[in-house]
């Protein structure tokens, strides 16, 4: 009998991939979204997939009810009477709602057509949402998707979803309620027919959002990149799996921003390396491929461009101009052009009377791939990361504005970093500085009379103008700080009160 042969270790690499990809319960790349950049603006558009609940799906919902109220009798029970469905989806509408305040608060998007206010013009429900960012049209500038991402709290929601169902399934083990009989037994995928695979893909993407929604939303990414969880025994393993991905790619891209653009890390090696030169060792020292993929997707539109310049794109004016000179009929041989190519005649029109553009877009799947995608643009315009002085967290530098300190209020503060260094700085400044203190005393002294009227206002801004030319004399050392005293002393001498 042959030996077995011991399993080949997996490499650091094999096991990052592994990570990163989709599991037996856990799908990472169901979304498809659409993801445009402007180099000028240094912005990126992100056109979430519009996946929702459509008249299709409930024909297949409202099928596979019949089915199992066939299969089952008197004993089935999709709901316990219309009145508890419209409640149930009352509950989803206003937890959708309040979710989609919170996100659009924080977040710049706007909804269009299938995200919120998740109900029609008539007030009537939409059908049932799937993710309030479905349908959204999504604009933040580069850098801000990989830094809302790398700062967002996913251990604290994740630790808690666990915890709740592994103790759901040791209950559930205790009595008995995981056996599965032949009839129940899932089909494999590639057995099932189109409708079967359509209603069970719903079924489970419909549950993931209600069970991962505090996951999902606590980053832009994370909403608009969401998992399929398959519906199973095993939710504890599923939440675990989707939330060490989440941890292990906020690990992975903290590490990369270090490396390749924090300007303390090794100076005396890195410092004098571009960032792209730098994620070329970053990749060389974790044993990964220097190369990534992108998925471009090349279109011609009438109303999408790049720049303004044909073929390319245009002017608003000229597009206008060009619509409202359209001639709807055809002459006879572009009547005859059309149907020798079979072409309709209203499309061969269109294209002749109004300009068509090129476009290029890229379709991103995954919250990794959109991540690696960012960062590349990054790259490629020369966008760079900087540690905040105060906070320690990372913030996009900005045009030619050199600073050192972030934007941000951080936890417990009321002001941003930058506006609380600047203070500081003030307060140190001024405490070195020993003339500011003799100017403060005398500006008290000096205004405390103007209030009750000892000093005229006119004859204290004019000493005010004064007290700070030999302010600034004393600093520059012209003065002496006794001889500013003196003057101080000299300029309002005490004046004795008024014998009675």
């Amino acid at each position: 009998m042959a030996e077995n042969k011991p399993s080949k270790e997996l490499s650091e690499y094999d096991k990052y991939r592994i990570l990163r990809s989709n599991s037996k319960n856990v799908r990472l790349d169901f979304y498809h979204n659409r993801v445009k950049f402007y180099p000028e603006k240094k912005t990126i558009n992100i056109v979430v997939d519009s996946w929702e609940r459509d008249e299709y799906i409930d024909e297949l919902i409202e099928a596979d009810e019949r089915e199992q109220a066939k299969k089952l009798g008197s004993s089935y029970k999709s709901y316990e009477s219309a009145e508890e469905e419209i409640e149930y989806e009352k509950d989803n509408l206003e937890e959708c709602q309040e979710y989609f305040g919170k996100f659009k608060s924080k977040y710049n998007f706007r909804a269009s057509g299938l995200a919120g206010p998740f109900a029609d013009d008539t007030g009537k429900l939409k059908n049932a949402m799937i993710n309030i960012m479905s349908g959204s049209n999504v604009t933040l500038n580069y850098g801000e998707g990989i830094l809302d991402f790398i700062y967002a709290d996913f251990l604290t929601p994740v630790k808690k979803l666990y915890t709740v169902f592994s103790l759901l399934e040791r209950i559930g083990e205790e009595e008995g309620c995981h056996s599965k009989s032949e009839d129940e037994t899932e089909k494999n995928p590639d057995q099932l027919t189109d409708e079967e695979w359509t209603l069970r893909t719903y079924n489970d993407f419909d549950t993931t959002f209600p069970l991962i929604n505090n996951i999902a939303y606590a980053s832009l990414y994370s909403a608009v990149f969401p998992p399929l969880i398959k519906s199973s025994t095993e939710t504890s393993k599923s939440i675990a799996r989707y939330g060490n991905y989440l941890l292990a790619l906020q690990k992975e891209f903290l590490e990369l921003i270090e490396f390749c653009y924090d300007e303390d890390f090794y100076p005396e090696i890195l410092g004098s390396l571009y960032p792209s030169e730098r994620l070329h060792l970053y990749r060389h020292a974790h044993d990964m491929p220097t190369s990534f993929e992108r998925k471009e997707e090349f279109r011609t539109s009438h109303n999408i461009m790049d720049g303004d310049k044909m073929p390319y794109g245009t002017t608003g004016d000229k597009i206008i101009n060009a619509l409202k000179n359209l001639n709807s009929s055809p002459t006879d041989e572009q009547k005859e052009f059309a149907e020798k190519f079979g072409i309709s005649t209203n499309t061969l029109l269109f294209t002749l009377q109004h300009h068509m553009f090129i476009s290029a877009r890229y379709v991103c799947s995954s919250i990794k791939d959109m991540l690696e995608l960012e960062l590349t643009k990054m790259l490629e315009q020369n966008v760079r990361f900087r540690k905040c002085k105060r906070c320690g967290k990372y913030f996009i530098m900005k045009g030619n504005y050199d600073t050192n300190y972030c934007d941000r209020i951080a936890e417990g503060e009321t002001r941003t970093c930058q506006q609380l260094a600047a203070l500081e700085n003030y307060k140190a400044k001024i405490a070195d500085n020993k003339a500011v203190p003799i100017y403060n005393k005398y500006y008290k002294r000096y205004a405390a009379r103007v209030r009750v009227h000892q000093l005229k206002e006119d004859e204290f801004n004019k000493w005010r103008y004064q007290a700070i030319t030999k302010r600034d004399e004393c600093n520059d050392g012209k003065i002496t700080p006794e001889e500013y005293i003196d003057w101080m002393e000299a300029y309002f001498p005490n004046r004795k009160r008024k014998s009675e």
